[in-house]
Order: structure tokens, then C-alpha cells, then sequence
């Protein structure tokens, strides 16, 4: 189980660093205009879904190496190369929607207790620097998506008993069609996540950093805060039904 990966600690540990950052400053800076927007908070934890889909993409393709070289082929092989990229993975989008649930309970909590008249998402952030993060945030969203559907793709051609599945979506292709494109699919989301990842931390910088005090722009915040937690629970959901389906096959 990849879970004990030292790159899996220290994505999965992202999160709660992030949120336990951002609690202090909403404690101890009382002016709206002080504390850093949840909007900042987002692509920061997020950037443990980037590290992720790296170590993911690398598991499957050091899997299908060891497969080659050492002609261990067979479905019991795939299946534990895929549990072990999947499952990180599941957990990573589980930790961050509930880091982003925690900042805004205790956002919540102080405006009702210090009688706040500010929204409770709000947004002192330049308009460029929101669309920025949304675009970013969009981004990484798509790339768990590529590779939910390249490890589903490798699951079809395995099991036998999806042949159909297969069958429907591709019709007659040859093997060496299905090895060329998963493989440059996996290279892809590899490369990509270390740009994803570096992304994600600008975007959540000119949050923090790229301000206007008299612009509070609380319906984009959040529709993007509360797109973001939907984002990530419906990914985490359809990523732990993936893996128990994995279980079950394997």
C-alpha cells in the first residue's frame, strides 16, 4: 500500500499545515481586511492533489516496467500497481475537502462571535488574481479526471469481464494502441502535475498577496470555495468507489 511513501506524507500533511496557518491568522487578525481569504486557502491545498498525481502516475508506470522485465503479468499485478496509486490519491482528495470544511466552520464561528458584519467568504483579491486561481483550480480538477479515466481504461483492458465495455468505446484496436496511448497519458499527468503543482502555489500567493482593500468579491469566492468542496468530495467518492471496486477484483 503506497500510503507509507514519504511523498504521501508530505502531500497528505498539506492540508492540515495550511488550514492550521490560516485558523491562526483569522484568530489573532480581528480586521477582514487582515486575514487571508479561503479563497487563498484552495489552490494551496490543492497542491497536494498535484504531488499525488505525480506519485500516481510514476507507481503505474513503474508497475507496467516491473511487468515487462520481469514477465509477472496478469490481472493480480495490474490490480496492486493500481491500489497502490489510487489509494493515496482517494485519501489526498478526502484530506483536502475536510481541511477546507474546518476553515470555514471556523470562519463561521468567529463572525457570529465577534458579530461580524462581513460575508463569511469573502474576498479582498483582485479580479485578476481570482481568475487566476479559478483557472488553476479548474485545472487540476481536469487532470484527476485524465487520470481517473486512463487507470479505468487499463481496468477495462484486465478485466475480462468489461470486454464488452471495451469493445463498445474502441471497437477493433490493436494492443499496441492501448500501450501507446495509457503510457502517454501516464507520462503526460506526471509532467504536468510538477507544473500543476508550482500552479497552485502562485495562484494561492497572489491570493494572499494581490489585494484591494475597497473590492470584496464574495459571490466568486464562493462559488469557487463551494465548487471546490463539491469538486473534491464527488472526486474522493467516485476515487474510494474506484478502489473498492479495485479490492474486490484483486
Amino acid at each position: 500500500m503506497e500510503i507509507a511513501s514519504p511523498f504521501t506524507f508530505f502531500a497528505l500533511a498539506i492540508p492540515p499545515i495550511v488550514a492550521v496557518a490560516f485558523v491562526f491568522f483569522y484568530w489573532f487578525k480581528r480586521e477582514p481586511v487582515s486575514q487571508p481569504s479561503i479563497v487563498a486557502a484552495i489552490p494551496l491545498v490543492l497542491s497536494s492533489i498535484a504531488i499525488l498525481l505525480g506519485q500516481s502516475g510514476y507507481v503505474l508506470l513503474n508497475t507496467f516496467q516491473e511487468i515487462a522485465t520481469q514477465r509477472a503479468a496478469g490481472m493480480t499485478a495490474v490490480v496492486s500497481g493500481l491500489l497502490r496509486a489510487q489509494r493515496p490519491l482517494a485519501w489526498g482528495l478526502l484530506d483536502c475537502g475536510a481541511c477546507l470544511v474546518v476553515l470555514i466552520l471556523v470562519a463561521v464561528f468567529l463572525r457570529y462571535s465577534r458579530d461580524a458584519e462581513t460575508p463569511v467568504i469573502h474576498a479582498y483579491v483582485a479580479l485578476p488574481a481570482l481568475i487566476v486561481t479559478a483557472v488553476v483550480v479548474v485545472a487540476a480538477f481536469l487532470m484527476v479526471y485524465l487520470q481517473y479515466s486512463t487507470v479505468d481504461l487499463v481496468m477495462m483492458i484486465v478485466d475480462t469481464h468489461r470486454n464488452q465495455e471495451l469493445a463498445s468505446q474502441f471497437g477493433a484496436v490493436a494492443p499496441a494502441y492501448f500501450a501507446a496511448r495509457i503510457s502517454s497519458h501516464l507520462v503526460l499527468i506526471t509532467l504536468l502535475s510538477i507544473t500543476e503543482f508550482c500552479a497552485l502555489l502562485v495562484a494561492g500567493g497572489l491570493s494572499l498577496g494581490w489585494r484591494q482593500k475597497q473590492c470584496a468579491r464574495a459571490r466568486f469566492a464562493t462559488v469557487l470555495t463551494v465548487g471546490a468542496l463539491v469538486a473534491c468530495g464527488a472526486s474522493a467518492l467516485s476515487e474510494f468507489g474506484f478502489v473498492d471496486y479495485l479490492v474486490h477484483v484483486h
